[in-house]
């Protein structure tokens, strides 16, 4: 796969531990599926104004949170690998499940004893 194009897997990790990455759409786009997905999320959101009507953002969500997390996580592995760390295993070189994990969920290496 294109560097630049992520697996599902790598893009779902980019979004949830580096959404301080994200631009101001993609964090009212995001804001938009929590909402959708929860009425009384809807309603706090709507109350506090957290809601847009920005059609930047409400793009970014027209084709699901999947397609969401694959468009985001794309940009920005493009614009922004500064800040940004993939925590790949050293032996099979997957991705770790989280950027702090030292025990590999594919191949079961653990690198405790290594500095990350």
């Amino acid at each position: 796969m294109h560097p630049a194009m992520p697996d599902k897997e790598t893009a779902h990790y980019i979004v949830i531990y580096f959404s301080n990455l994200f631009n101001e759409q993609e964090k009212s786009a995001l804001i938009q599926l929590q909402a959708s997905e929860s009425p009384m999320a809807e309603k706090l959101f709507r109350i506090k104004g957290l809601l847009t009507q920005d059609k930047a953002a409400l793009d970014l969500i027209k084709d699901g949170y999947d397609a969401f997390e694959i468009n985001t996580a794309t940009r920005i592995l493009k614009e922004r690998t500064d800040g940004l760390f993939l925590n790949n295993c050293p032996i099979c070189h997957k991705l770790a499940r989280t950027p702090k994990a030292r025990l590999c969920g594919h191949c079961g290496y653990s690198w405790h004893n290594m500095p990350l």
